[in-house]
This record gives structure tokens, sequence and C-alpha cells, in this order.
């Protein structure tokens, strides 16, 4: 029988035993590494789950750059919408299908928005992931705060829109290099068959980065002035009316956009982000301008009577049509100095046919002394241009040694040279 005071001990003993359990039980929960949630992005957009704390800071610092990007280009107020959740999978998800994106309805009707990448992207996946990101935040803008309908299709982010918003909120290059074979004679590109277009395998990096920029030039036309506006009432209609011109329509262009005026805008910031740009549109010498102005006005005749002759032919509005068009495309790339031939001589084929015979004489010739005197002008400055230049070289070139180096005369010497020569050989 065991007495009071030891039943008490033993209590005691047990009462430790089982605080110490709780206590060893508790401290293995804490030390056990849990997937952190850091807090979300400034504006609310991402939530970023991640088991390593370094590459969460990584990761979060890249989100907070894409989601500043994304409301600058596309102008959306941040909201109070649920946040997308970011996982980051380590290496044993290799293979799974990521990255991924999903959309889904929690409980109250809210969407939930996650997309799955790896910690560690390879280079087929990279661009993927971009991509999957702000397909997200479109769909975080476009379903807001009600989640799509159970059994209902998730619209798919049309290619050019999610390859050109990846390409602008990841690279903030505000000039990008773009082959634009247009410029040099072939056909211009049109919106409609860019967007059939089928974007390139991931694996060919090249053709991909060429259609990423060719995307983002013209998503960046077509958000220009009230575009924008626009562009935010396709991805979230105003009201339930407005539904068929929106994105879940799986529709590839808004209507509000003009695809004329828009395609205009898109091939001419394609062409100055063309790797050929400085060799097709830079400015000419005032020689090679000449030489080119002459190319196009040698039809021209250079005297009243044939002119006169020229102007009453059939088909000569059309013809001096075109030297006008040749001329005022030559404009924007020649010389300074040779700008006001240019624009006297298509101010004489607009107004030639109405002149008097002694007033078309007197500004043919103006026009003939006018192109004397530029190319004596252009004669002068290239002149001067070439001494400047030959004085800035720090080192002689060698062209002109044989003409510096005198040559040496031969000795002549008289009855007093070859005197002195034989006193010299003598000694003295």
């Amino acid at each position: 029988m065991i007495g009071g005071g030891n039943c008490f001990r033993i209590l005691l003993v047990l009462g430790v035993v089982a605080w110490i359990s709780m206590l060893l039980r508790v401290q293995s929960v804490v030390a056990r590494p849990a997937a952190s949630t850091t807090p979300t992005t400034p504006q609310g957009v991402f939530r970023l789950q991640c088991d390593d704390p370094s590459l969460s800071r990584t990761e979060e610092r890249l989100l907070r750059g894409v989601e500043k990007r994304f409301y600058e280009i596309t102008g959306f107020e941040p909201q109070n919408y649920p946040p997308i959740l970011i996982v980051l999978h380590g290496h044993e998800s290799y293979g799974q299908g990521l990255p991924s994106l999903r959309v889904d309805a929690l409980e109250g009707g809210q969407p939930r928005i996650q997309v799955d990448l790896l910690e560690q992207d390879t280079p087929q996946s990279a661009n993927q992931t971009g991509r999957l990101l702000v397909a997200a935040m479109l769909f975080r803008e476009s379903y807001a705060e009600k989640a799509p309908e159970v059994g209902s299709s998730i619209p798919k982010i049309p290619s050019w829109l999610s390859h050109g918003l990846a390409s602008l909120c990841f690279d903030a290059k505000p000039q990008k290099t773009i082959q634009a074979s247009f410029l040099q004679g072939g056909a211009p590109p049109g919106i409609e068959a860019f967007l059939a277009e089928r974007p390139p395998d991931d694996s060919n990096h090249l053709l991909e980065a060429n259609y990423d920029e060719r995307a983002a030039s013209l998503l960046q036309a077509a958000l220009k002035g009230e575009g924008n506006v626009t562009f935010r009432k396709w991805i979230r209609p105003d009201s339930p009316s407005k539904h068929s011109d929106s994105l879940s329509s799986l529709l590839n262009w808004p209507s509000g956009w003009p695809m004329q005026k828009v395609e205009r805008e898109w091939l001419l910031l394609m062409a100055t982000s063309s790797r050929e740009e400085k060799s097709v549109t830079g400015e000419l010498t005032s020689t090679e301008s000449l030489r080119k102005y002459d190319a196009v006005a040698e039809v021209i005749p250079r005297d009243a009577g044939s002119f006169e002759k020229l102007c009453k032919e059939r088909g000569w509005a059309f013809t001096s049509q075109g030297i006008s068009s040749r001329l005022s495309a030559l404009r924007l790339q020649a010389n300074p100095l040779v700008i006001p031939l240019i624009d006297s001589t298509i101010n004489l084929l607009q107004s030639g046919k109405a002149l008097s015979g002694k007033k078309l004489s007197g500004r043919l010739a103006a026009l003939t002394a006018l192109r004397k005197e530029i190319l004596v002008r252009s004669q002068a400055i290239d002149a001067y241009l070439d001494w400047y230049e030959a004085t800035k070289v720090p080192v002689r070139s060698g062209l002109f040694d044989v003409f510096l180096n005198s040559p040496e005369s031969p000795v002549r010497k008289g009855p007093v040279g070859h005197y002195l020569d034989a006193v010299e050989s003598r000694g003295w």
C-alpha cells in the first residue's frame, strides 16, 4: 500500500514527464521546416509560397517588378481582389507538367488563381513562366471578385497578347531590335495575318524572341491614346451587356481598336526599332542627295517649250504625281542643303502647267541656278571638312610623303670647289 506522500511524489513525477514530453513535441513542431507564405506584393497581386527563404526573397523582387510594370502598361488601378498564389516546387516536381496555371472557385464565390512554378527555371520554361504570370494577372482583372461558373471553360489568352505583354513586363528596355524586312522592299505585314500566326516553339529562341518583340510592338501601338481604355474594357467589361466583346468571348482582337490605324502605328514602331533602320532612313550626304535627285528629276525638261509640251501629253498628271511622291520620299533622307531644291521642284510640278511661258522659263532657270549653287556649296563644305579632318589626325598617313620629301640635287663644283677639296685632302 502506497502512502499519501509517495502517491503525491509519483503524480508529481508523472506530471513533470508529461510536461517535458509536451514541450519536446512543441519544439519538434516548431523546428520542422514548413512552407512559409510571404506577405503579398505591394499592390496585392501576388502571394508567394516557397520553402527556401533566400529563393523566396529573389522571386518576390521579381514579382514586385512585374506587378509594377503591368499597372504602368495596362493602366489598371490596383484593387482588393484575391491575390494570385505563386507556388514554387522543388526538384522532385520536374517532369510533372510545370509550370502551369489553374483557375478555381472558392467557397463564397471568389476565384482562386494559382500558378505552379519550378524553383529553377529551365531554358524552355523561363519564357512560359512569364506568359503564365501575365495571363494570371489578366484573369485576376477579368474575374475580379466573382469566380467562373461551375463547368464553364476558362478563356484562352491570345498568343500575341501573352507574348507581347510578358515581353513588356519582364524586359523594360525602351528600344528593341526587330527584324523588319519590309523596309528592304518586302511586303509589309498585316495584323490579321499576325494574329493567325502560330508562335514559334520555346526551343527556338531567336524566332521566339522576334515574335515576342513584334507582339510587344503591336500591343504598344494599340494601347496608345484611347486604346488603353478600350483594352481595359475588353478585359473587364463595364456591364454584362458588353460581355460579347470581352476576353471571355475568345475574340483575338477588341472591336474598339481600329485595325488599320493600329497597323500603321505598328509598322512605324517596328521600323524605328529595326536593325536596318540606320542604313535605310539615315541622312544622306549632299553629294548623294544630289545624285538621287538627278535620277528622279532627269525626266523634267529644262526649257519652257519642252516642259509645256510634256504637260499637254496624256498621263502627265499621273507622271508628275509619281515624280512628286519620289521627291517627297527623298526629302526625308536628303541632306538639309538639298531640301530647298527638292521643294522648288515639287512646287514647279504642281503649278507649272498654269504658268505662262515667260514665268515658266524663269522658274526653270532659277531651278538650274539653285542646283549649281548647291553643288558649289556642297563641294566647298566637303573640302573644308576634309581639311578639318586632316588637321585633326594625330599621325601622318604617309600618302603625301613623296611630295613632302625634297629630291636630292646633284653636286656641281667649279675650280674653287675642286681646289678646296684638294687642300682638304692634304690634311689642312
